[in-house]
């Protein structure tokens, strides 16, 4: 009876029963090295100590292999190549500014490809203004583009000047056209560029009007 007693003391000490199976300790600050389970407890649950860790240089490469590689790295480029290298990289640098600033503000200046003039239709009556509008087109560059009006009565405008930005194509100019008192007339409107000039810079329109 005894030595069952025994049997079953070493067994509960030393070995798992079948409640316990696999569960093992962590740890070793008891006294002997042998862990306990309130050593265990103070461990979460997936890690380990620094001691148990095998640190391996890339995924899969033993340490030796690391160490050889380590040794054999080649050293880097002299000074001239490397000076010769910067020097290259800022030359891009500067050309592809060059070219960026080109394409937003660079490239072709403004020229005019073609001028309309709308006026009302039917009679205009007594004591009204008559809006004629002009509209200039362009190639779409950048610059002034300056033009007058020219009236069939002997009025003439002066001359207005209006900056196009690039990719602008076109720009419109109102005018308007008071006529008062009894009487017919039948009003020509002109709109000439004046500069740039070029052989499409001219556009004219006309109305009539009539007071009893």
């Amino acid at each position: 009876m005894d030595e069952t007693k025994r049997d079953a003391g070493t067994r509960d000490a030393g070995t798992p029963g079948p409640d316990t199976q696999g569960s093992g300790t962590r740890g070793s600050s008891a006294p002997g090295g042998r862990g306990t389970q309130d050593d265990a407890d103070t461990w979460p649950e997936g890690r380990s100590s620094a001691g148990e860790v095998t640190l391996r240089f890339g995924p899969g490469v033993p340490p030796g292999v690391a160490e050889v590689w380590r040794s054999r790295r080649p050293r880097g480029r002299p000074l001239p190549w490397r000076i010769a290298g910067g020097l290259a990289t800022l030359g891009l640098a500067v050309l592809t500014g060059l070219a960026v600033w080109w394409l937003l503000r660079g490239g072709p200046s403004v020229q005019v490809t073609g001028v309309t003039v709308t006026a009302p239709t039917g009679v205009q009556g007594c004591g009204t203004t008559a809006t004629v509008v002009g509209v200039i087109h362009t190639n779409g560059g950048a610059g002034d583009v300056s033009y007058r009006w020219k009236r069939s009565d002997g009025q003439n405008s002066g001359v207005f000047t209006d900056g196009m930005s690039r990719g602008r194509r076109s720009i419109r100019v109102p005018l308007r056209w008071t006529v008062q008192g009894p009487g017919a007339l039948h009003a020509v409107a002109t709109l000439e560029v004046v500069s740039p000039a070029g052989p499409d810079g001219t556009a004219s329109a006309a109305f009539d009007y009539v007071c009893r």
